[in-house]
């Protein structure tokens, strides 16, 4: 397994997505920042699902979720760049969803921080935390002006959550943080999930007291012409004909791309 290292996780962004793998049944494509995983309301000439749709128009005819999101598996924020999961057929996208309900589809990230900043309103009592690994969860709720924002609801012993709290599947959504390691005045952050909420890392590092760079709606701290300090490096599923685990991930930028397993 290749994995980027701190000091190359966030080199200049390829400008436009591109195919990492196909196959008959799925394909794993690298969305840049500042495109759109799937159309919204108004139109936008950068949404990843109609570019990768005017390569293979069938995956529109996939049916997920949301029918036009066609065999799109999972969303990016628009800030964020990284790895999204296509599936080309209806069988596939099946099979994969039901993994994505089992928790059985994971995805990696790497994330800077440039250290501690004040707490935002609206957030519980920092996060506290042991030794590495360690695990940030919680339920979520919305907040601020057209509910864009989300904030974690601690759900303690025998508590009971709010209609509008977002729990998944009943339990709380879960941040695995695997490294955390200093980078001269910055943070680094490598982290895991499977059931994922909107917002969620950038949300979960903020209560942690490290919100990402670059990342103006939780605190983060802004540097000029910087995007946001997140991206989806790797991603982990069983191929849906196979079901052999199949795992990406992003190699370094002289390693030759990505490196299956």
């Amino acid at each position: 397994m290749m994995r980027i290292p701190p000091e190359d996780a966030f080199s200049p962004a390829p400008p436009q997505p591109y195919i990492l793998e196909e196959t008959a049944s799925y394909a794993v494509v690298y969305k840049p920042p500042l495109w759109h995983s799937a159309p919204l309301e108004h139109p936008s000439a950068r949404v990843l699902l109609f570019w990768y749709a005017d390569l293979h128009p069938g995956v529109l005819a996939v049916r997920g979720r949301k029918a036009i999101e066609g065999g799109l598996l999972h969303r990016l924020d628009y800030e964020t760049a990284g790895l999204v999961l296509f599936a080309k057929t209806q069988g596939a996208l099946d099979a994969l969803a039901r993994q994505q309900r089992e928790g059985l589809f994971t995805k990696e990230y790497d994330a800077l921080s440039q250290g501690k900043g004040e707490a935002l309103p609206g957030f519980p009592p920092a996060f506290p935390h042991g030794p590495l690994p360690f695990t940030i969860q919680s339920a979520f709720r919305p907040f601020g002006p057209g509910r864009r924002e989300v904030r974690p609801v601690v759900l303690s012993d025998g508590g009971k959550t709010k209609k509008r709290d977002a729990l998944d599947q009943g339990k709380p959504y879960k941040t695995e943080v695997l490294e955390m390691s200093s980078r001269g005045n910055q943070v680094y952050f490598r982290l895991r999930i499977s059931r994922g909420f909107r917002h969620q890392i950038r949300c979960h590092l903020a209560w942690l007291g490290y919100a990402i760079l670059n990342d103006k709606t939780y605190g983060g701290v802004s540097l000029k012409d910087g995007t946001l300090a997140l991206r989806a490096q790797g991603i982990s599923f069983n191929d849906p004909e196979s079901n052999i685990p199949r795992n990406y991930r992003i190699a370094p930028p002289d390693a030759g791309g990505m490196d299956p397993e």
